[in-house]
């Protein structure tokens, strides 16, 4: 029997749900909006369809090899200044690599990581919706099934 609060799924005859502690209705109803819920559920989850989006995990993978260049990039700077490899720079040249590869190690790293945080926050509001579309039909549903 699902809850038609936080559609957990709860055994059957159960008066209370285990997920959000809501009052269950034992009716014919409910089960309909279950289907329903299900079928709809199942409708957005294809692949060829879009309904099953890879971007999410694309773009953790994109952060971690991002974040992966970034720190380098910065690290390799400041070994340049600090083994003393680049003897052709200026003491005021080798004091901005020194620094320049710090801010990147802390700073490029923060702004890299809110940057992909912004991203994923889009396909975060794209899933509350979904949830809160399916709750919807799911509650729709059971009124109906009561007329």
């Amino acid at each position: 029997m699902r809850c038609i609060e936080c559609l957990f799924e709860n055994p059957t005859g159960a008066q209370r749900c285990k997920g959000c502690g809501a009052s269950l209705q034992n009716d014919k109803g409910l089960e309909a909006s279950d289907h329903h819920a299900i079928e709809a559920t199942h409708e957005r989850r294809g692949f060829f369809s879009f309904g099953t989006l890879i971007s999410p995990t694309f773009i953790q993978v994109i952060y971690v090899m991002g974040a992966a260049v970034i720190s380098l990039g910065g690290l390799l700077m400041v070994i340049l200044v600090l083994t003393g490899v680049a003897p052709k720079y200026t003491e005021a040249n080798r004091d901005a690599l020194l620094i320049g590869g710090l801010t990147l190690l802390g700073v490029g790293n923060i702004l890299w990581r809110v940057l992909c945080e912004m991203v994923m926050l889009l396909f975060r509001i794209h899933e509350v919706l979904v949830n809160l579309d399916d709750k919807a039909r799911a509650l729709i549903a059971l009124l109906a099934g009561r007329k």
